[in-house]
């Protein structure tokens, strides 16, 4: 903890500095204030630094720093000069390490692309990870306490669409391929777990697993900025395979569907609303880390899981001004074994608020914070771009 709380106060210290020697070119003539604008006009290729303290309940608290680099074109770089309206960069790339009081550490690389005049998206990340998490789940078993389990290994994500002539539809492939080290972590000490039941827990849960998938994404996107949509929707479908044809040690089908819809209700309110749905089918003994969980913000991410997954959630947003806005969300999660199992289950319910200031103004990139409650736990979570 006093290894984070140093690294904190070393980075805020960083900025203060480098915004004492730049003050001339980063404060907003409008409101006075904060305004990367100026700041990334003097860059070559705009460079934000994301500090994040990390209050994930399912890995505990700690710190994160991620670096989002916008490349600019000439002609993307004449016109925020110019001071046109808000435009997409054709790549963002990323760069990110963490790490937490439970021992959970992790870094990864990723690249956002938009390319062709945005014909063709491409995003993709390769991700190396030393979690520490508590599972709820074993296969269709839940569990009154949770399985400790350390995950070791690297993760690579890729995917690549292509617009339907100058419609808002997209189709594409999808990659997916991680090895995981599983290790049971529970305590052996007397009274906790017994020595027996321990070491066969361990023979149990404790393998070398490669999961590598193949899938197709179909995409329908209208949103007025993928950074920071204030309109417009985004549907979203895919469908992946796991198999041993391609390398992986379990085989099974991954679905994923979700629709973010986004309305502005005058110039001061917006209303958001988000629905997801995720499941599995394959292998009895799918690894407790493959099965879909609730998303909800204030919920642990490993707390409520099953072979099917309903999300919900609604979002309002008040616009104070310009550059300031501030949100308040809640949604309701339920899980199963099938979809059918879904309307019977027990809901999961969060609620927050949350604050966000506007850093990019020529992309309309937003960044803030969301304090959340869920059943057990509340959190603070520090958000650079869409919550969603």
């Amino acid at each position: 903890m006093q290894r984070v709380s140093w690294s904190a106060m070393l980075l805020v210290c960083s900025l203060n500095a480098a915004a004492a020697n730049n003050n001339h070119y980063i404060i907003d003539p409008e409101d006075g204030v904060y305004d990367s604008n100026g700041f990334l006009s003097k860059l070559p290729g705009g460079f934000v630094p994301v500090p994040t303290i990390i209050t994930e309940p399912a890995v505990g608290n700690g710190l994160a720093v991620t670096g989002l680099l916008f490349h600019e074109s000439d002609e993307e770089a004449a016109a925020r000069e110019r001071g046109q309206a808000s435009q997409l960069p054709s790549n963002i790339s990323l760069l990110g390490v963490g790490a937490t009081d439970n021992g959970t550490k992790g870094a990864g690389i990723g690249h956002l692309g938009f390319w062709m005049d945005d014909r063709l998206r491409y995003k993709g990340f390769l991700l190396y990870g030393d979690l520490n998490l508590e599972f709820y789940s074993l296969g269709k078993t839940s569990l009154q306490r949770p399985v400790e389990m350390n995950l070791v290994g690297p993760f690579v994500f890729q995917q690549l669409m292509m617009r339907y002539h100058d419609s808002n539809w997209f189709a594409g492939v999808r990659q997916l391929y991680r090895e995981v080290n599983t290790t049971y972590t529970a305590s052996r000490e007397a009274g906790k777990v017994p020595p027996a039941a321990a070491d066969l827990v361990a023979r149990f849960l404790e393998k070398d697993i490669t999961t590598s998938g193949l899938g197709l994404v179909l995409e329908y996107d209208s949103r007025n900025n993928p950074l920071g949509p204030t309109a417009g929707f985004n549907y979203v479908a895919h469908l992946s395979r796991f198999d041993e044809a391609i390398g992986s040690d379990v085989e099974y089908n991954a679905l994923h569907l979700h629709g973010l819809n986004y309305w502005e209700l005058s110039p001061h309110w917006d209303v958001a609303l988000r629905a997801q749905y995720d499941a599995v089918a394959g292998d009895r003994s799918l690894p407790p880390y493959v099965l879909p969980s609730i998303d909800l913000r204030g919920i642990s991410a490993t707390r409520y899981q099953g072979e099917a997954v309903l999300v919900t959630e609604a979002e309002l947003t008040w616009k104070w001004r310009p550059n300031w806005k501030f949100n308040l969300f809640t949604g309701v999660g339920r899980t199963g074994d099938t979809l059918g199992d879904i309307g019977a289950s027990s809901s999961r319910v969060n609620r927050g608020a949350g604050v966000r200031y506007q850093v990019l103004q020529q992309y309309g990139f937003w960044m803030g914070g969301d304090v959340a409650e869920g059943p057990e736990d509340s959190a603070f979570y520090i958000q650079a771009g869409s919550a969603w």
